[in-house]
């Protein structure tokens, strides 16, 4: 039953998110950051490609083969830089839908507590240091044999899943004032819901360029999740 739970979690976020239209403009605030991000990194990568190309050959089909060549490298670290940095400079249209959902259902939290953006910080580095090497292992293991891609396969699907709920989850988590000693904690004794609800987040999140589309609805599923096992506000009592 958790399993299900945590999947029409993010199902209710989804619906949440679409059917309230003041929320609209908060939930574009990824996609439009990081299409303003991209395309400003992009053209300053291209320009910069070109002069360092006629630079390094001056004039002729030399240079212009590096140039497109420099500017491809540009245009591909663009995308990843200016997609990666969306999230985290959106934090606050993000915040804003989680305390939007957090009081329709009635369970608004304490405010976020200082030093969150650290508490923010600790947990995304826990979630690479701990994912990384799950997934090598993994890939390791179905690369060595095969016929174990049956199961490393399904892991590696439930690792990503994992992994994609602890992000969105923190969210909810940090503005109830949870260390990350305490978000694990959370995620462990609700461990079947985050499952269900990080695979069903993963299969939308896997279509590309809807990741950042999702990312509002996601946050205001992971609110409905919290929302939905603890209640109300957790005491800031412990670590």
């Amino acid at each position: 039953m958790g399993f299900l739970r945590g999947i029409a979690a993010f199902c209710g976020g989804v619906a949440f998110v679409v059917a309230t239209p003041r929320l609209w403009l908060r939930a574009l605030v990824p996609a439009s950051t990081a299409l303003v991000l991209v395309v400003a990194l992009a053209v300053a990568g291209v320009r910069a490609s070109v002069a360092i190309a006629h630079r390094a050959l001056g004039e002729g089909v030399g240079a212009d083969v590096l140039g497109f060549a420099l500017a491809g490298a540009a245009v591909v670290l663009a995308f990843v830089v200016g997609v990666s940095l969306a999230q985290p400079l959106s934090g606050w249209a993000l915040d804003g839908i989680v305390r939007a959902q957090e009081a329709r259902l009635a369970a608004a939290p304490e405010p976020r507590a200082a030093g969150g953006a650290l508490s923010s910080l600790a947990s995304a580095v826990l979630a690479i240091a701990v994912g990384i090497p799950a997934v090598a292992l993994l890939t390791a293991l179905g690369w060595a044999f095969p016929p174990a891609a049956v199961a490393t396969v399904p892991l590696k699907v439930v690792v990503a899943g994992v992994l994609l709920a602890w992000d969105l989850l923190d969210y909810p988590l940090a503005a109830r004032g949870m260390t990350v000693g305490r978000r694990v904690r959370w995620c462990a004794r609700h461990f079947g819901a985050v499952v269900g609800f990080g695979i069903a987040a993963a299969f939308v999140f896997a279509v590309p360029g809807v990741g950042l589309l999702a990312l509002p609805c996601g946050v205001a599923g992971a609110a409905r999740l919290v929302a939905g096992t603890t209640g109300g506000p957790p005491s800031r009592a412990g670590g």
